[in-house]
């Protein structure tokens, strides 16, 4: 039969003080002197994707506007549908009811 006494861990865990300590050594320890330019590399190609976002979000722009005439186009051209409808149904009423009464 198992015992149940508290068992320490295998690996004992370090305290949180002792451990947010040997981060910002390991840190600051690695930390370049301000003169070098590494960051250039990477200033360049967020430069880069920053340019590509924009062409694409002019892309879109552009298709949004095509979308917003075509949706227009639409709406004149169904208004003009309709106007011919009820002209017809209220010029040919008479016959309507007669054609339904025999």
């Amino acid at each position: 039969m198992h015992s149940h006494e508290a068992r320490l861990p295998v690996s004992p865990v370090a305290p949180l003080a002792q451990s947010r300590t040997s981060h910002t050594t390991d840190f600051h320890s690695g930390a370049k002197p301000t003169g070098e330019t590494n960051m250039e590399p990477r200033v360049t190609e967020l430069e880069t994707h920053l340019k590509y976002i924009r062409r694409d979000m002019d892309e879109v722009r552009g298709d949004v506007r095509t979308i917003k005439h075509r949706l227009a186009y639409a709406a004149g051209a169904t208004a003009v549908v309709m106007g011919l409808l009820g002209w017809i149904a209220n010029s040919r009423f008479d016959q309507i009811i007669s054609l339904m009464a025999h």
